[in-house]
C-alpha cells in the first residue's frame, strides 16, 4: 500500500472521529498540523517501512519534517541490516549495490557536520595527509546524532569504506584504507557515545586486521550508554585491549540491558573475556533474553550461573554449541518463566531438564541425542506455538507431534541423513515430511520449513 494512501487513510479516520462529535458548533478549519505530536508520530510509524515515500514527506512542511527526522535517524545504517550480514551469498549483488550508493557518502558528510568544531578540525587535519577532505563543521538543522537509537559498528565500517572508495579515483585494496577507517570511526563513535540516546548496540567487525577505537579515551559516555537495552557482541578475531575495554565500559555504564548476546570463537573465551561477560551479566537489573555460543564446560558454568540473579526475569534463553554440565542443566531447569528455549548442538543435555516448571511457547532443540527428543516434546509440547527440531528421518516422531504439540502452528526441521543425497531426493523427502505434518494436523495450516 503506498505510503501517502496509508497516511491519508489514518489521518481521515482520526479527523472523522474528532469531527463527528462537533456537528452543531462550527469551529475553525482543522489541518493535520493541529494534531498532537504523539498522534503524528503514530501516523508516521505506520509508514516508516513504506519505502522511499517517507523521505518525500519531509518536504511537506516544517511540522512534518520535525516529526519524521527522528524516525529516519533512529537507524541511519539500516541499509546494511542484519539480514544482509546473515545471508551474504544470497544478497551479494544487492549488498554490492547498497555498498556503492551515493547516499552513503551523503550520510557520512551529514555525520561529519554534526561533529563539534574542535573534533571536526582535528579529524580534518589527520585525514589531510591521506588526501581526504571533509566539510567544515557547520550548524545543522537538527542534532542528528541525538536521534540515533540503534548502532551497528560493522555497518559504520561499511559506510566509511564505501565513501573512501568513492573519494579515491584509483582502485586501492581495503588494507590501504585502514588508517582512515580507524580515524573516522573513532571520531564518529565519540560523537555517538557523547550525543546520542542508544537503545541497541550491535558490535561486529567487518575488517579482521583493523582494531576498534579505544573507547576509554572517550569522555562522558554515561548519557548514551545508560539507556542501552540491547547489546550484541559478535567477534571472531584475537582479543585486543580495546575489545576488553569496551566490555568493561558496558559493565560499568550499562545496567538496564534486557537482551544480551555473545558469539565468539571457542578459543577466544579467555579468562579476561569470561570475567568481563560475567560482570556485564551481574550488573544488569532485568535480563529477559540471553544468548551465547561456542563455550566449553569450564566457561559455561560461571557464565550460566551468573544468570541466577536474573532467573525470575529471563524469558528467552539460547545456547548454541555449549558444553553443558549437570549443574548447568539443573540451573536452567530453575528458570521458571522461560517462554523461549533454544538448545542448539549442545553437549551434555540431560533428563534433568525434564524436571523444570517452565512451559515455553517456542522450543528449538537441535541435538542428535534422539533418546531425549520425545521426552522433551512430551514435557513441553502442550503450550508450544513454534517447534524447531534437528532429527533423523524419523516418521515416528512426526506421527506423534499432534499428541504432544496440539497448539503448534510453526515447525522448522533440520533433517539429518546418514548418506549424501542428491537434490531431487532431498526435495522428495521434504515433500513427504510436509505430507506427514499435514496429516498430523489435518485442520490446521501449519507453516513448515525444512533444512538439511
Amino acid at each position: 500500500m503506498p505510503a501517502y494512501y496509508l497516511l491519508f487513510k489514518v489521518t481521515c479516520k482520526l479527523f472523522t472521529k474528532k469531527q463527528s462529535k462537533q456537528i452543531v458548533i462550527k469551529r475553525p478549519k482543522k489541518t493535520i498540523s493541529d494534531l498532537p505530536v504523539e498522534c503524528m508520530q503514530q501516523i508516521f510509524d505506520c509508514i516508516r517501512d513504506q519505502g522511499e515515500g517517507i523521505y518525500s514527506a519531509l518536504l511537506v512542511n516544517r511540522y512534518w519534517c520535525r516529526n519524521i527526522i527522528p524516525i529516519l535517524w533512529e537507524q541511519p545504517f539500516q541499509r546494511f541490516s542484519k539480514v544482509y550480514h546473515s545471508q551474504p551469498t544470497k544478497y551479494l549483488k544487492d549488498r554490492s549495490l547498497r555498498l556503492h550508493q551515493p547516499s552513503n557518502n551523503k550520510l557520512l558528510y551529514t555525520l561529519f557536520s554534526c561533529l563539534p568544531e574542535q573534533d571536526n578540525q582535528t579529524l580534518a587535519f589527520k585525514l589531510s595527509q591521506y588526501r581526504v577532505k571533509i566539510p567544515k563543521s557547520q550548524q545543522t538543522l537538527f542534532n542528528y546524532a541525538y536521534f540515533l537509537q540503534e548502532f551497528s559498528y560493522k555497518d559504520l565500517e561499511l559506510i566509511i569504506i564505501s565513501s573512501l572508495q568513492r573519494w579515491y579515483t584509483n582502485s586501492l585494496l581495503h588494507d590501504s584504507f585502514y588508517p582512515q577507517i580507524h580515524l573516522i570511526s573513532t571520531a564518529l563513535c565519540k560523537l555517538f557515545l557523547q550525543r546520542s540516546n542508544l537503545q541497541s548496540l550491535y558490535f561486529e567487525k567487518n575488517f579482521a586486521k583493523l582494531d576498534i577505537p579505544n573507547f576509554t579515551e572517550i569522555d562522558n559516555k554515561r548519557p548514551a550508554l545508560s539507556q542501552l537495552s540491547h547489546f550484541s557482541f559478535t567477534y571472531s578475531e584475537p582479543i585486543t585491549t580495546n575489545i576488553l575495554n569496551l566490555l568493561k565500559i558496558i559493565s560499568n555504564f550499562c545496567n538496564h540491558i534486557t537482551s544480551l548476546e555473545f558469539n565468539l570463537k571457542s578459543a577466544d573465551y579467555n579468562i579476561d573475556i569470561r570475567v568481563a561477560i560475567v560482570n556485564i551479566i551481574k550488573s544488569q537489573y532485568k535480563i529477559t533474553h540471553f544468548s551465547i555460543e561456542n563455550i566449553s564446560s569450564d566457561v559455561a558454568e560461571p557464565i550460566i550461573f551468573s544468570l541466577k540473579s536474573n532467573s525470575f526475569n529471563l524469558l528467552s534463553l539460547r545456547l548454541s554449541h555449549v558444553q553443558l554440565t549437570e549443574s548447568c542443566v539443573d540451573l536452567i531447569s530453575q528458570f521458571n518463566n522461560l517462554n523461549s528455549l533454544t538448545i542448539d548442538n549442545c553437549d551434555g543435555l540431560s533428563n534433568e531438564i525434564l524436571y523444570s516448571h517452565f512451559l515455553p511457547q517456542k522450543l528449538i532443540i537441535n541435538t542428535l541425542q534422539q533418546d531425549i527428543t520425545l521426552p522433551l516434546l512430551r514435557k513441553f509440547g502442550k503450550n508450544l506455538k513454534f517447534l524447531g527440531l534437528s532429527i533423523y528421518y524419523d516418521i515416528y516422531i512426526a506421527e506423534r507431534l499432534l499428541d504432544f504439540c496440539p497448539r503448534v502452528d510453526k515447525i522448522h526441521l533440520n533433517i539429518y541423513t546418514d548418506v549424501a543425497l542428491d537434490y531431487e531426493e532431498l526435495k522428495r523427502k521434504e515433500a513427504s515430511w510436509k505430507n506427514i505434518i499435514k496429516s498430523a494436523y489435518p485442520h490446521k495450516n501449519i507453516h513448515l520449513s525444512v533444512d538439511y
